[in-house]
């Protein structure tokens, strides 16, 4: 096992919940039968003062046998072993999680004045993301704007052609054709906005999302501070007062500028 590969092993089995020197020791025990804590620490980069602690974490684990030997020698447990062992720990954590997740969840929370929650998400890809989510839990309506055809990846088609399929009522509109070239290419109606390009001044606007009287998402272009490249930002809110008179104001304005 090279120093790139043990390196390597090493910090995935970090993620999998392992410290830093459990995770050194294991792989130091790779390539031979059994060692001592010197043996160890002479082919890895764990202090001798820190194999004990961190082969004793191994073996509560599982992942590591230990001969009560003078001195004390330590092997590893085969990867099949020890790959069911690292499983059963994640999947014992992750119920541990999600149950104390679920019951904060059941605790009541005693609000004196309502709060519209209004969220934001950042970069273009888990904005299109988000899109084509929010458009797959449509029910009646979706209405959609978009300024780049960059912001229309596949999955945000794919979405408004199950929507379409449902029978949701889909409006489509865009001031650049390419946008609209997108849809049509899918069989889906987009309307090319009569705005001209001497009227639209701001150069910011992203795309605007309504599903039905819930939700409704915006986003803005963001100059980047180091090397000037716009990014994405976006906010969303779902269920509150301030979706219901946006939408309004939505409505309104779509219906000005789409050309019959």
């Amino acid at each position: 096992m090279t120093k790139a590969t043990r390196a390597d092993a090493a910090a995935a089995l970090q993620q999998l919940g392992l410290s830093k020197y459990e995770a050194l020791v294991f792989c130091a025990l790779q390539p031979i039968e059994k060692a001592t804590a010197s043996e160890i620490a002479n082919n890895s980069d764990v202090p001798r003062s820190q194999v004990y602690g961190a082969a004793e974490g191994l073996e509560e684990l599982g992942l590591v046998d230990v001969q009560q030997s003078s001195p004390q020698q330590f092997r590893a447990v085969g990867l099949d072993e020890a790959r069911a062992h690292l499983q059963a720990q994640l999947e014992r954590e992750q119920d541990r999680a999600f149950n104390a997740l679920s019951s904060l969840q059941q605790q009541p929370i005693d609000e004196t004045e309502t709060q519209e929650d209004i969220w934001t998400i950042k970069g273009q890809k888990t904005i299109s993301d988000r899109v084509a989510q929010l458009i797959s839990n449509a029910n009646q309506r979706v209405i959609f704007a978009a300024r780049d055809p960059s912001m229309v990846t596949e999955n945000v088609i794919d979405a408004f052609v199950s929507a379409k399929a449902a029978d949701v009522d889909i409006l489509i509109t865009s001031e650049n054709p390419s946008v609209c070239e997108l849809f049509e290419d899918r069989s889906l109606e987009a309307h090319h906005t009569s705005i001209t390009p001497e009227d639209d001044t701001d150069d910011r606007s992203g795309r605007v999302l309504a599903i039905d009287s819930d939700v409704v998402l915006m986003s803005v272009l963001v100059p980047a501070q180091q090397n000037g490249i716009q990014n994405e930002v976006a906010f969303w809110s779902d269920g509150t007062g301030f979706t219901s008179v946006l939408i309004g104001l939505l409505e309104t304005w779509f219906s000005k500028f789409i050309e019959a």
